[in-house]
């Protein structure tokens, strides 16, 4: 089990698209200045939308009077506002009447021809009053003037961005459909790739391991089992006894030809001998009665008393020689060559049992493809289920992008007519701020009565036009603060998503009755074919959705697709019971193993129990045997006994016989006992190669019992583990593939973050570009409406200024006329006459009459006097001038002369 092969994990990943329109339209490029005010509106926004009030109104179950009666009730904070638009609006109106109904307050001066001193220094120090209060009025209108100029730009920038957007917001919709479509077949190409490449690969893996089920399954039990029992080394000794039993062979057919030949020469000589014996008996008979006792003495041993031809006969016909010597022989019916035909056909029973094996589980493979195949049919019809939802979830994108486009002709229709009011708007705020303004030219240009009934047109102006721009105000307001309450409100409420999910997941607007299971499990349910399972319904809320999407999580697992798909059962093998018996009956048989060296330890068997041969004491008797030794005692002993006959006739026919005894001797006894010696030396030889050759065949013969009796009990347990790992990989390519699946389907593949981007860039859209510049629109409209109102009382207050000083400049002039002499009089004309001379009051001098003045004062104002004045009458107004007089009409380079 600690063998077994890792499953490898190198799926094929899928390839996500970035053909995304949505990122290159730079909906997040820009400052938006005017979002602060949506937190001024979330301010006097109900907290809660009427979200079963809108769901009626949506399906038309409410009317449009009780629309806006239920409204009243949640919208206080827009009716104060609207309240205060009106108010702000009347204050120009309201301050004009009063002030054209007002007495004025130059009433009492008296434009008579003569004034007393006194009233006369009064009316210069209103002069310089009055000069004072034009400039501070003049400078705060300026104030306001700048201000209504900032607002009017305000108003010209917001309205451009409101048209700009809007007639962006098609292009905006249409790329974020298709970027919708785009998505929908991505994250279906991804899944599918996901589902059909995997499992491609899972089964290719399966096929590969099936056909080299012999390196994988076989060769492993193979070598586990040679290596326990060692019996390829059996085999290699089992070879070596084979050339130990040629050798062994030989040597026997040696020593059979020299029994042959042994005894081939001793059949010979026996019957020579027996001839000698013979004729010794005739001669033993001739001898004399004198010498017959000598005579009789000659003895001679013939082969029966030596036993030799016996010995030879035995060792000729002893069988378990013959066997040891057919042992070697190739013939078919020796012992070796059926040693070598079982030993072949055990080692090829070994060494195939690999080749065996795959051939043995042919059948098993090809049920375990024919499961295989079920496995992909059913996984393919799961993707064609997916592909069918996803494409009509697109061909709904494609519908709703062309219901769209006869949506945008309407909408542009609309925005047009808001762009043409918010421009007309525009337009004339910057008439009246421009009358205005040009009231302050003329007041530059001291063309004061000019200035004053421009700023009195002007105050009229703003009356009227504060009451349209009111209604523009309120107007878009209503836009605005409802456009932030229903759109931006829901959209930006994350991570809750709360109005948002009320109005569309519970109750909905979208749906008549309220959607069970909410509108993600609606819009699955309807897209989804007729032949879909469902394991369960999709619960998944909008929010949820939303929140996992922002932060990239997969599509599979973010809109629960497993409930349609029901993938995960789909892919666990174990609940499919086919192909679980099919790879379970895949596996290796011990059988070849059994018994396989039986016939093999049967011939070692027959060979050791052979090679129980006694060839010492055959050697020792045969060592002990020499019939040339006799033949040669007895020509010895005839020669001695020859010696000492007296009778000449015997002693003659026993040198005849003692010459034929030798020729016997010499011609067969010498080679015989040649061939004796011969005949122990290989019984030696062989006796020292019997001895450690049956040693071999024991030892051979006791392994190859011990490695057959582990093969009998321990070859099906080995084989066994080894097909549960081979099965275990099998099942482990399937895990692996399951495994994959869910990790990269749950993970990031087909990523729903585009469907984020596109709701962001949505709500971007309406909220930022759109929603923002239309509150920046009536805001900066409410700071024109407020700044009139502002503007009317100085330009009123301005303009009676300017007539007053008019009125006290008459009357100034009027009463000096009696006063100056004609020289300083002309001057005076010729000041008011020049354009690039500026008078300046110097001193005023009082000198009052006795009865009209104290003591104390009367120094005072004399003193106050120059030194020229010393000889004006007493109780005389002087005034003095001096007059600036220009260079070549260079402002800088002047000169000053008394008037």
């Amino acid at each position: 089990m600690d063998q077994a092969v890792a499953i490898p994990h190198d799926y094929p990943e899928p390839v996500a698209t970035d053909s995304y329109i949505i990122p290159t339209l730079g909906l997040y490029h820009g400052t938006f200045v005017f979002s602060y005010l949506s937190t001024f509106l979330s301010y006097i926004t109900p907290y809660d939308l009427p979200v079963e009030l809108l769901r009626d109104a949506f399906h038309t179950k409410v009317s449009f009077l009780q629309l806006i009666l239920e409204a009243l009730k949640v919208e206080s904070g827009y009716i104060c506002l609207i309240a205060i638009f009106f108010l702000i609006s009347l204050i120009p109106l309201c301050y004009t009447i009063a002030w054209g109904c007002a007495k004025e307050p130059d009433d009492d001066l008296n434009p008579g021809p003569t004034v007393d001193a006194i009233i006369q220094a009064e009316e210069l120090s209103l002069e310089e009053s009055l000069h004072c209060r034009k400039s501070f009025l003049g400078l705060m209108l300026q104030v306001v003037i700048l201000l209504l100029i900032a607002g009017v730009i305000a108003m010209f920038v917001t309205n451009e961005q409101i048209a700009s957007a809007v007639d962006h917001t098609p292009t905006v919709v249409r790329s974020s459909l298709l970027d919708a479509a785009t998505f929908l077949r991505d994250a279906e190409s991804q899944m599918r790739f996901v589902i059909a490449e995997g499992l491609a690969t899972a089964t290719e893996r399966i096929r590969n391991d099936l056909e080299s089920v012999d390196k994988l399954l076989g060769e492993p039990i193979q070598h586990h089992l040679a290596l326990f029992t060692g019996i390829d080394i059996i085999f290699d000794s089992i070879i070596e006894i084979s050339t130990s039993s040629s050798n062994l062979s030989r040597r026997i057919h040696l020593l059979q030809d020299a029994l042959a030949r042994a005894a081939k020469i001793s059949y010979e000589a026996e019957y020579r001998l027996d001839e000698l014996q013979i004729q010794l008996s005739v001669l033993q008979r001739q001898c004399t009665f004198r010498d017959r006792p000598l005579c009789d003495t000659l003895r001679i041993r013939n082969f029966e008393d030596t036993g030799l031809i016996e010995r030879i006969r035995k060792l000729q016909a002893d069988r378990t020689l013959a066997k040891l010597m057919a042992m070697g022989e190739a013939s078919r019916n020796s012992s070796m060559h059926a040693l070598t035909q079982e030993l072949t056909l055990a080692r090829s029973t070994f060494r195939n049992y690999a080749i065996d094996v795959r051939n043995v589980t042919d059948n098993q493979a090809d049920q375990v493809h024919e499961r295989l195949e079920e496995l992909s049919t059913d996984i393919h019809a799961t993707v064609s289920i997916l592909t069918q939802t996803i494409g009509e979830l697109v061909e709904q994108v494609n519908r709703t992008a062309n219901f769209s486009d006869s949506f945008f002709d309407r909408y542009r229709e609309i925005g047009a007519i808001l762009w043409l009011a918010g421009l007309a708007t525009t337009i004339m705020t910057l008439l009246v701020t421009l009358i205005l303004l040009s009231a302050l030219s003329c007041g530059c240009c001291h063309a004061d009565n000019k200035a004053g009934i421009t700023l009195i047109l002007g105050a009229i102006c703003i009356c009227i036009a504060s009451l349209a721009l009111s209604g523009f105000t309120m107007m878009e307001m209503l836009l605005g603060a409802h456009g932030q309450l229903f759109i931006c409100h829901p959209l930006y409420n994350e991570p809750e998503y709360t109005v948002l999910q009320k109005l569309i997941d519970k109750p909905g607007l979208i749906y008549p009755t309220e959607p069970q299971y909410g509108i993600i499990g609606e819009l699955l349910r309807k897209a989804a074919p007729p032949e879909a399972q469902w394991s369960q319904p999709v619960q998944i809320s909008l929010s949820t959705a939303l929140n996992e999407c922002e932060k990239g999580h997969g599509s599979y697992s973010t809109f629960q697709l497993d409930t349609l798909l029901n993938l995960t059962a789909k892919l666990e093998h174990r609940q499919r019971p086919d192909l679980e018996r099919a790879i379970e009956s895949v596996g290796a048989s011990e059988e070849p193993f059994i018994g396989f060296t039986v016939r093999i330890q049967g011939i070692l068997e027959d060979m050791l129990y052979d090679s129980d041969l006694n060839l010492t004491g055959t050697r020792m008797e045969l060592t002990q045997l020499s019939p040339d030794k006799d033949v040669l005692t007895f020509i010895d002993q005839l020669q001695r006994v020859s010696a000492q006959i007296q009778d000449v006739a015997t002693a003659s026919r026993m040198t005849t016989l003692g010459s034929r005894a030798k020729r016997l001797q010499l011609s067969l006894l010498a080679p015989l006992e040649q061939l004796r010696s011969h005949i122990v030396y290989h019984l030696t030889a062989l006796e020292l190669q019997l001895s450690p050759w049956a040693a071999q065949v024991n030892k051979s013969l006791s392994h190859l019992r011990n490695a057959q009796t582990f093969l009998d009990t321990e070859a099906a347990e080995v084989c066994y583990n080894r097909s549960d790992v081979y099965r275990a990989r099998l099942r482990a390519h399937l895990d692996s593939y399951r495994n994959y699946t869910s990790t990269v389907l749950n993970g990031g593949c087909a990523s729903c973050r585009p469907l984020f981007d596109i709701f962001d860039a949505m709500r971007m859209l309406f909220c930022h570009h759109i929603m923002d510049p239309m509150n920046g629109l009536w805001f900066s409209a409410f700071l024109c409406l407020f700044l009139w109102a502002v503007a009317t009382p100085l330009s009123l207050m301005l303009s009676s200024t300017y007539r007053r000083l008019e009125i006290l400049s008459s009357k100034l002039q009027h009463s000096n006329s009696h006063r100056y002499n004609a020289r300083a009089s002309v001057r005076e004309d010729q000041r008011e006459s020049s354009h690039w001379s500026t008078q300046r009051s110097v001193s005023v001098h009082v000198n009052a009459v006795a009865e009209s003045s104290t003591d104390e004062e009367l120094p005072h104002y004399t003193a106050s006097g120059d030194d020229e004045d010393a000889g004006t009458d007493e109780g005389a107004v002087v005034i003095e001038y001096i007059e600036l007089r220009y260079e070549n009409g260079d402002p800088t380079n002047y000169r000053e002369s008394l008037i």
